[in-house]
């Protein structure tokens, strides 16, 4: 097992992996707080702001790159980490290299079950949580870390057009009356609706949020190449995101101006090109991951430019406790709303607030935890298990 020494060292050299978990973990705490207060009653507000509009957490622009991003960047550290395995037995023989792959393999699909069982128990407590699906993606890794480009662009493809083909027909049946409720089951108490919610229903299922996971292997592999590729690589994100909206813009305008359409031909027309989450659509897919390796690439600049700034050091730290702080901000709210009733929902204004709040003080408590101590207590556990 890797010293706390060595992990803060490999850790620095990819800065901008933990500044962008950093970024995703404060954008995801405010978007859980605001659902949490404000989406539970009829406290939302019936004229929405622009800024309660963005930050809308099931519809919103902000809803989906955070929870994304944090998907993407856990691919790329799956790719680091077996690129870092294969680095430090090059000098041994093919067979000692496999070995070293297969022991990779399974610490993912340790960290895998950890993340699962963990985030199953925290289901219960807190709806929606992304951790049993993060702990499947890492089980996921597993199997698929190793094989190639093409294979795991291939499954990502899948992955999206399940997806697509899934909440198309839905919605198909639903025009005959059949709601398809078994696909969305309320609690997952037996094997069958645990796996449904796993791959295609509720927050973030394998169909078809695997191809951000798998999209971040692919760029993880690049990552000691990404100067060389950045400019191409950007272009491509910024105009993939550009198609995608651009074509829900323009179909969306058709279908209001088309008076010969049905409600039901308007309705299938909308969702096929929709960029909302819970829709699943191919340009969503696109749009996200568009909007997501851009940011990226963008925090890759700024990394590199500010390197030695207290503003990209401080936001390293934090990134390398986001297991901790996530966790953290899940038993702060159920302690200071639930059971205390101390905030009350008014909106936007306050799920910031507590959000901003909340953030800061795990800033500074893992910018003093982490010299003193290392890992924060959940990554230690975790790596105890998973290696």
């Amino acid at each position: 097992m890797p010293t706390h020494a060595s992990d803060r060292q490999l850790e620095q050299r990819f800065a901008s992996l933990d500044v962008a978990r950093t970024i995703a973990l404060f954008g995801i705490i405010v978007l859980n707080y605001h659902g949490y207060l404000n989406f539970q009653s009829t406290s939302s507000t019936t004229a929405p702001s622009i800024f309660e509009k963005w930050w809308h957490p099931f519809e919103g622009a902000l809803a989906n790159p955070f929870p994304v991003g944090f998907v993407m960047v856990a691919g790329m550290g799956v790719a680091l980490l077996l690129q870092d395995v294969a680095r430090a037995n090059a000098h041994h023989d093919v067979s000692k290299i496999a070995r070293a792959h297969t022991e990779a393999r399974w610490r993912l699909a340790r960290r895998g079950l950890f993340l699962f069982t963990l985030g199953y128990g925290i289901e219960w407590i807190w709806a929606g949580t992304i951790l049993p699906y993060y702990g499947a993606y890492f089980v996921v890794a597993s199997i698929i870390a190793t094989w190639s480009a093409r294979k795991l662009t291939a499954l990502a493809v899948i992955s999206t057009l399940a997806a697509a083909v899934i909440q198309w027909w839905r919605l198909e049946q639903s025009f005959d009356g059949n709601l398809t409720t078994w696909l969305s089951p309320s609690t997952p108490n037996t094997p069958r609706d645990l796996m449904i919610r796993l791959f295609v229903d509720y927050t973030h299922p394998l169909f078809p949020w695997l191809a951000f996971f798998i999209a971040g292997i692919l760029l993880g592999r690049n990552y000691h190449d990404i100067v060389k590729i950045r400019r191409k690589l950007l272009t491509a994100a910024v105009a993939t995101a550009a198609f995608a909206y651009i074509t829900n813009a323009i179909v969306n305008s058709l279908v209001r101006n088309d008076a010969d359409n049905g409600i039901s031909s308007a309705l299938v027309w909308r969702h096929l090109v929709s960029t909302q989450p819970f829709d699943r659509s191919v340009l969503y897919v696109l749009a996200s991951l568009g909007v997501v390796v851009a940011v990226f690439l963008i925090i890759t600049i700024l990394c590199e430019k500010f390197h030695d700034s207290l503003g990209v050091r401080v936001a390293q730290t934090t990134g390398q406790l986001t297991l901790t702080i996530y966790l953290a901000h899940i038993f702060i709210y159920n302690f200071v709303v639930t059971q205390g009733g101390l905030v009350q929902p008014t909106g936007l204004d306050t799920a910031m607030t507590m959000s901003i709040v909340v953030f800061v003080a795990a800033v500074i408590w893992a910018n003093w935890w982490s010299p003193l101590f290392g890992r924060g207590p959940a990554e230690r556990l975790y790596r105890r298990f998973g290696g």
